[in-house]
């Protein structure tokens, strides 16, 4: 269960508020009934550089390490893409940067909230070197959708124009087969190949908890779990809804 944030066209100058705010939900953030509070069981952020992916996780509390994220973000400036992740565990003894979101391979950085049950039966459909034997859910799912590419297109999630074999593609045939044959809480998304931002938003129960809102801000596309600007105009993500949102026009060098 966690937190999520992707930013198109991201300026730190601009949406440092919306930066700030989203890390205070480490602190108040949204949980479901019954959940202490808090998503303070890591923290990841995925950015671009000249087109590379840019990763950063730890297994600590934002709330401990705020000013480092901060200081990565205002020295990157902008980015095509931005994601940020809080995660509060659904597993015991994995509060560690290694099960910490982002999951990356290549060029393409995915986070989740929820959990897939039984996703150790997806393990057969993965054709990728390197999974580790402590995987998660979320890393399974991850992989999972990545071996629907064609080999040599996986760095980059495929390139425009491919149709079916793109990451978007990708994706939605894992979801259909998680849909048909798992079950899970939650499905909700966000991943990126730094020329595009992808968000998904499905549930199986506490549909409160497991949100995913919208809004655009000038050329920017914000996605969160939770509104974090009251000048802005949030608009809930409807179930299965999914977005690929391109980044266009592309931010000035």
């Amino acid at each position: 269960m966690c937190r999520l944030l992707g930013v198109t066209n991201f300026e730190y100058r601009r949406h440092e508020r919306i930066v700030e705010n989203f890390c205070e939900l480490a602190r108040t953030g949204m949980v479901m009934a019954g959940d202490p509070p808090g998503h303070g069981d890591g923290w990841g952020l995925a950015f671009y550089r000249d087109g590379e992916l840019a990763l950063h996780k730890s297994g600590g509390n934002l709330l401990d390490e705020a000013d480092r994220v901060i200081g990565m973000l205002r020295e990157a400036a902008t980015s095509p893409v931005m994601i940020l992740h809080l995660r509060k565990s659904a597993w015991s003894d994995t509060t560690t940067t290694r099960h910490a979101h982002p999951f990356s391979y290549g060029n393409v950085a995915f986070v989740h909230n929820g959990v897939v049950y039984g996703y150790q039966d997806l393990l057969p459909g993965i054709d990728i070197p390197g999974l580790a034997q402590d995987a998660l859910d979320t890393e399974v799912f991850f992989y999972r959708i990545l071996s629907e590419l064609p080999p040599g297109m996986r760095e980059r999630g495929g390139e425009r124009g491919l149709g079916s074999h793109g990451l978007g593609q990708a994706f939605r045939r894992t979801v259909s087969l998680i849909k048909r044959d798992y079950k899970f809480s939650s499905l909700n998304c966000l991943f990126s190949d730094g020329v595009r931002l992808f968000a998904y938003r499905d549930f199986s129960k506490e549909p409160d908890y497991y949100s995913l809102y919208k809004t655009g801000s000038g050329i920017s596309t914000i996605i969160s779990s939770e509104p974090l600007d009251d000048r802005l105009q949030w608009e809930m993500m409807d179930k299965e809804e999914f977005l690929k949102i391109e980044v266009d026009p592309p931010l000035p060098l």
